[in-house]
């Protein structure tokens, strides 16, 4: 082990380059809440398709279209059919698909849907204005009124579109009844159920709304609960826990894909004097200095992670080289020893020593004996009088 005090030469390990490929950032991935109105769109767009091919066969035999314009009617029964089979082809978003992804894939259902519903609207106005049979024409009716309070529970996400496919559905119908001088007390019913239904469809959305704001809310509180379990409350640095499995996973990382990792301890040299002296207020102060420090010396979050492990002891993973981590580590102790840390009320002088160890395929496992290596490298700095860089010996 060669140890280096006040800014000597490290003598210990060869340089070794950093590796590993950092993706390109991708496009946003789509809010869970937006996710979710897809899975439950598109879980609810299959359900009402083939009601509207069965019943329009049952109005338009029971009318007589089958004998009366029977291509039409067969046509109109196939359009159902076809709209029904494209219900059933659209599929969800993988997990973290973009948001404009996700937003053209509910567009796309909800056209379906609206011409779903323009279709009955066509329809069962061409059946109500040239049927005489009132059984059939009750039929139909009761089929629209029926699509739309379906509608009104089932789909409730956009309001503005869904009170346009209420309208599709259900002013067709009423119309008709009226041209065809139907009894008032019908079309009277027939304008309350329409405002039932109008109601209904603003009270399921609001319910809609109301319901996700609270998914929100948990999923908050959840990301918190995880963050708060993960952070050091004092310094807002990775606690143990995180350090850890961070430890763990570059350890195994490094073991299969070859990649440098290097792993730094740190002691704040007295620090108990600190607290002797000036109080517990100001050592928590000069903790968070100290980290905030020590954060903007190792920044790149995605290759480096600045833990506090407990006290006065701070950890560093570093996906890198042995010699430049460890000429980065002797900076920062130098400029360490050189500014004091300016606290709310004074300046402190401190100095920290540092002990740096290698990641060795052939000796290191989950992490554990990086650890005791750069352990037994952070005592030797201390040994050495402090304010140390010391670098473990290799295997």
């Amino acid at each position: 082990m060669t140890v280096r005090t006040h800014g000597g030469k490290v003598a210990a390990g060869e340089e070794q380059g950093m590796s590993g490929i950092t993706s390109a950032p991708g496009a946003q991935a789509a809010p869970p809440r937006l996710q979710q109105e897809l899975a439950e769109t598109l879980q609810r767009l299959r359900l009402g398709g083939p009601f509207y091919v069965l019943l329009w066969l049952l109005a338009g035999t029971a009318s007589g279209l089958w004998e009366r314009a029977r291509w039409p009617f067969l046509l109109v029964a196939l359009v159902f059919l076809l709209l029904n089979l494209l219900r059933f082809q659209v599929r969800g978003l993988p997990d973290g698909a973009s948001e404009s992804a996700v937003r053209r894939r509910l567009d796309w259902i909800w056209t379906l849907l609206l011409a779903n519903s323009a279709l009955w609207s066509v329809a069962v106005a061409w059946l109500l204005l040239t049927t005489p049979s009132e059984s059939a024409r009750t039929v139909a009716a009761i089929s629209s009124y029926a699509f739309a309070t379906a509608f009104a529970h089932n789909f409730p996400m956009r309001l503005r579109e869904a009170f346009i496919a209420l309208g599709l559905l259900y002013l067709p119908t009423l119309g008709a009844l009226v041209a065809n001088g139907s009894r008032l007390e019908l079309i009277a019913v027939s304008c309350l159920y329409l405002l039932y239904v109008s109601l209904a469809l603003r009270r399921s959305h609001g319910e809609y709304r109301q319901r996700l704001d609270l998914e929100d809310e948990l999923r908050r509180q959840r990301d918190l609960f995880e963050q708060q379990s993960r952070r050091d409350g004092l310094t807002g640095l990775a606690n143990r826990r995180r350090f850890s499995a961070t430890l763990g996973d570059w350890c195994a990382r490094a073991r299969t894909d070859g990649d440098a990792l290097v792993l730094l301890l740190l002691d704040l040299d007295h620090f108990k004097s600190i607290n002797d002296r000036h109080g517990h207020a100001a050592g928590d102060a000069c903790l968070c200095v100290f980290s905030a420090r020590l954060q903007a010396a190792f920044p790149d979050t995605g290759r480096e992670l600045v833990a506090r492990l407990g006290g006065e002891e701070f950890g560093v993973l570093v996906r890198g080289g042995l010699d430049e981590t460890a000429r980065r580590a002797d900076e920062f102790r130098a400029a360490l020893a050189a500014q004091p840390l300016a606290l709310p009320d004074n300046a402190l002088h401190c100095s920290v020593s540092i002990g740096v160890a290698a990641f060795d395929p052939r000796r290191d496992g989950e992490g554990e004996a990086l650890y005791h290596a750069a352990d037994t490298a952070l005592y030797r700095a201390k040994a050495a009088g402090r304010d140390a860089v010391a670098v473990a010996d290799p295997g």
